[in-house]
């Protein structure tokens, strides 16, 4: 539902740099949005011209439609609505109980948290969502619709009594399940509160009685005073990794490690080119040597459309003694937007991402940050249509700030530490690129320092009786050469807390790079590893604004279900509801389906060589017609991948109030469509 709500926000017209006259053709994405938009009009339009009237009397009619919904709670009631909640806590428990062993205290939050919620929002919207299916058609079974018919009632004050009900039966189980979730959270956290402080006064004992002594563990005293279940409020920064950093340049500059798993990603916008130049790519890296050689430097290079992965093309190239290397792809149709010289219409695949990477161990390849492009950057796509490109210069450069992805297990990425064998190659850094601090509320200590938590894994290649240490080297951009460097044991998959000066917390961004001290030791890391926390929120609170995002689905699914039931029996009725809520959560999906194009999964040149063959034809066209009509179908229903009340509250983070606010916007705005349905489908001479 509802193709306005669908795309609330900006349409960007592109990623990175605009492409100034570069012709973009309305998008069949557009074309439906604007269809939807339309019926959606056209259907509120109609109703408001019906039901005119009984919209005038609603005012004294919320009463009457409230009696309505007090008579649809008893039933609900009598249906034992009362053992839904045992039901679900008794499943909840034993899950928990079979399921959540061994598990870090954060783990056993995020495991506990999903179970209750997800179990929630599944046995409700199948309970209430049968309930709104079968109210109206038990009625009209039993005549007790007659009978409802014969007092001074609307078809809207019927409808809105049937939701207001099923919605007020709906709270009263969920405000239920909250106190219930809130009470057995409580007793698990102050069991990992004891043994919190158990291992810390151990820890402590054993650090001020034996010789050669480990600090105790920051992490678990923090848990011992403040349990798990704060709502924190936090900041992250955006992970990057780099194989090297150089401090003596201004700002400090990234290099790319030979050698590694180290990629690096520059992304471009569509790019432009023209049937009488191929375009090509332009490297020119700054090549550092860690280890005597005379071989002549490869990179692996990969071109990548972005709106499909799968279309790749590869090449190896040598670079020469000043680092440079030019590469023409050889299907450029697949990467680059032509216009047909014929027709004058354009082929756009839109934008591309160039992959690199370095086979040569001992080797750094620095490639600047892109910030004054084209001279800081060591790519540039050049050879273009310059009658499409800005300043009509021939050539574009990617986006700033290339990204550097290292070696990624279970989700997480490793950083390699010091080699053993090679103490002149550098161990890998992983960089955290906080924003926008000096906008948020940073608890600043009495000595004029904020706190910085980490948590990281280690993976031990080597020197496993050895303890991590981490190098921490923290600076803000406005002021690159003032950097904070400290070195500091790491708590294994636990808290690390780390003290830095309130002078780094400028309007530039906060740069805390990470790295290992020990040979063998490669730490696991990702965008949450690193956080600068905010005064917490209570758990109740947060828990009560997960609980209002899922009672928002659940009124939906009420909406559809009795809306359903008007016009159908409820077999019907159910099988409807359950259509839309599946369509619902695959709008992402369709939509990714609708962008492919049926069968149209090859390239241009492909594309053109197959046209004219029969059966390529007659499939391309059914298959799309499928797409399409899936497509406006699932545009027509709405987005219920929206609702996603576990995404802050297992990773422990305080959601914003705005969310839930805008979660409830949307749910109304669902609603008004669907209650229009409702009413015109429901026969007036049901009621009087």
């Amino acid at each position: 539902m509802f193709g306005l709500l669908q795309h609330i926000g900006p349409k960007l017209a592109g990623s990175g740099i605009a492409l100034g006259t570069v012709y973009h053709p309305p998008s069949q994405h557009h074309y439906v949005s604007i269809f939807a938009d339309v019926v959606i009009g056209l259907l509120i339009l109609a109703f408001v011209l019906t039901a005119f009237r009984d919209i005038a009397r609603l005012g004294r009619g919320i009463s009457r439609a409230w009696a309505i919904g007090r008579v649809t709670i008893s039933e609900a009631w009598n249906a034992r609505m009362w053992a839904v909640p045992l039901v679900w806590f008794a499943i909840c428990a034993l899950l928990g109980l079979l399921i959540v062993r061994g598990y870090e205290p954060s783990g056993v939050v995020r495991v506990y948290m999903t179970i209750f919620l997800r179990a929630q929002a599944l046995i409700l919207l199948m309970y209430l969502g049968i309930m709104a299916c079968v109210t109206l058609p038990r009625e009209r079974e039993r005549h007790t619709l007659v009978t409802t018919g014969s007092k001074p009632i609307s078809r809207l004050e019927l409808l809105l009594g049937k939701v207001m009900g099923l919605s007020a039966a709906g709270v009263l189980m969920l405000a239920v399940m909250m106190i219930l979730t809130w009470g057995y959270m409580k007793v698990v956290d102050l069991k990992i509160r004891h043994d919190a402080q158990v291992l810390y006064a151990m820890q402590k004992k054993s650090y001020d009685n034996v010789l050669r002594r480990m600090p105790p563990d920051t992490g678990v005293k923090y848990i011992s005073e403040h349990g798990v279940l704060q709502a924190q409020n936090y900041v992250t920064g955006k992970l990057s990794i780099a194989g090297y950093i150089n401090y003596q340049t201004n700002p400090p500059s990234r290099l790319l490690k030979g050698g590694s798993s180290e990629v690096l990603y520059f992304e471009f916008p569509s790019l432009p080119a023209t049937e009488y130049y191929r375009p090509m790519f332009d490297f020119q890296f700054q090549v550092v040597h860690a280890l005597p050689s005379t071989k002549p430097v490869k990179i692996d290079v990969t071109l990548v459309q972005r709106s499909n992965p799968m279309n790749t093309q590869e090449s190896t190239l040598t670079l020469n003694p000043a680092g440079q290397a030019i590469w023409m792809p050889k299907n450029p149709t697949s990467f680059f937007s032509y216009v047909n010289p014929q027709t004058g219409q354009m082929y756009n695949p839109g934008p591309v991402v160039v992959k690199v990477t370095c086979p040569e161990f001992g080797v750094y390849l620095g490639f600047g940050n892109g910030l004054r492009p084209p001279s800081d950057t060591a790519c540039l796509a050049v050879s273009l249509d310059t009658s499409r490109t800005p300043h009509h210069s021939g050539m574009i450069a990617p986006k700033p700030n290339p990204v550097i992805t290292g070696f990624k297990d279970n989700g997480k990425q490793e950083i390699v530490g010091p080699s053993i064998h090679h103490p002149q190659i550098k161990p890998e850094v992983a960089s955290w690129d906080f924003k926008n601090l000096d906008q948020q509320q940073i608890p600043i200590g009495p000595n004029g320092n904020f706190t910085l938590h980490m948590v990281i894994s280690v993976d031990k290649q080597s020197n496993e009786a050895l303890p991590p240490v981490a190098q921490i080297v923290a600076y803000n951009t406005d002021t690159p050469r003032v950097r904070t460097t400290l070195s500091t044991y790491v708590n294994e998959k636990r808290i690390t807390t780390i003290k830095l000066p309130s002078t780094l917390l400028g309007a530039g961004d906060l740069i805390v790079n990470l790295r290992s001290e020990v040979p063998g030791h490669w730490f696991k890391v990702k965008d949450d590893s690193m956080i600068i926390m905010q005064p917490p929120s209570s758990f109740i609170w947060n828990l009560f604004k997960s609980e209002m995002v899922i009672l928002c689905e659940i009124v939906l699914i009420i909406t559809i279900g009795v809306t359903a039931s008007t016009a159908v029996g409820w077999p019907v009725a159910m099988l409807t509801a359950m259509v839309a809520y599946i369509l619902g959560n695959l709008f992402h999906f369709v939509q990714s389906l609708f962008q492919s194009g049926g069968l149209e999964l090859f390239d241009y040149v492909q594309d053109n060589r197959m046209k004219h063959i029969w059966y390529y034809k007659i499939g391309s066209f059914i298959t799309n017609v499928m797409v399409h009509m899936l497509w406006v179908t699932v545009h027509l229903m709405p987005d219920f991948t929206r609702y996603n009340p576990l995404y802050f509250i297992i990773r422990s983070k305080d959601m914003p109030f705005e969310i839930v606010v805008l979660d409830m916007i949307w749910t109304l705005g669902c609603i008004l469509p669907t209650l229009a349905i409702g009413y015109l489908l429901l026969r007036k001479q049901e009621l009087a």
